[in-house]
């Protein structure tokens, strides 16, 4: 077996670029990251001898634009392979949001494995969970960052609870889109108007769930749930309209829910 041995150099101009590979663009996190840890030994920029008295960067240009800003010495290793930039790319699986969180959960940290739980317990799809638990409305990404860089805190579960205590109960009551997501965002967005009253709501669901019906996008669901929260009632409230000028106000104002 060949042994792969990796080496270091501050020697810049010993190298060059593949032609075929990506524009050095969008270098920021990668900057941060490599004044932390410099350059890691498990990511060795992939060279190859180019003919001359050069090396041939055939994966690592990022990693090496960054190095050569921060005056950090290359890792590399030569390889003597055939394979090509697009063969290499095309096998590797890049890591999804997913990833990272299991990986965490294995870890043990508390706070993912009880997002998980939450996830499990109601029945909600893990990233809408993972907005309500941080105090924001289901769906608003807000939490992708702290998720990959093992952050993630839980700050808050009350609004959460009482969109899974929604959810439960039209799962009970028979509405079979009761786990959709855009049903739970919008379920998550109203939930933040003042007026709404989460029993009111459950007894109109108990008397009414027949009129639920699956819709087609986000302003749909939010004016179902107006209508059935409505329902024989002498007083209207337009949940749908106060739900969306909420949620663009707390926008204007920086409030990331």
């Amino acid at each position: 077996m060949t042994r792969i041995i990796i080496r270091e150099s501050k020697n810049y101009d010993h190298f060059e670029l593949t032609d075929f590979n990506r524009n050095v663009e969008k270098i920021q996190p990668l900057l941060e990251s490599m004044k932390k840890h410099g350059w890691i030994d498990s990511h060795p920029a992939r060279c190859k001898h180019n003919g001359g008295d050069k090396l041939k960067i055939e994966a690592g240009h990022h990693r090496f634009a960054v190095a050569k800003m921060l005056g950090l010495p290359v890792k590399y290793v030569i390889v003597k392979d055939t394979a090509t930039v697009h063969e290499l790319e095309k096998s590797t699986n890049p890591w999804t949001l997913r990833h990272y969180f299991d990986s965490y959960c294995r870890q043990g940290k508390e706070d993912y494995l009880r997002l998980k739980k939450f996830s499990i317990d109601s029945e909600i799809n893990l990233p809408l969970c993972a907005s309500m638990l941080i105090g924001d409305t289901a769906g608003s990404g807000n939490y992708n960052e702290a998720i990959k860089n093992g952050t993630y805190k839980i700050k808050t579960t009350s609004h959460a609870e009482r969109v899974a205590d929604i959810v439960r109960h039209c799962k009970e009551s028979g509405v079979p889109f009761y786990k959709m997501n855009l049903f739970v965002v919008a379920l998550s967005k109203i939930l933040w108007v003042p007026e709404f009253n989460v029993e009111r709501f459950k007894q109109k669901i108990t008397v009414h769930h027949s009129i639920m019906e699956k819709k087609a996008n986000l302003q749909q669901y939010l004016e179902m749930i107006e209508d059935v929260y409505n329902r024989q009632a002498s007083k209207k409230i337009p949940l749908a309209f106060l739900a969306t000028q909420l949620a663009k106000e707390r926008s204007a104002a920086g409030i990331k829910r």
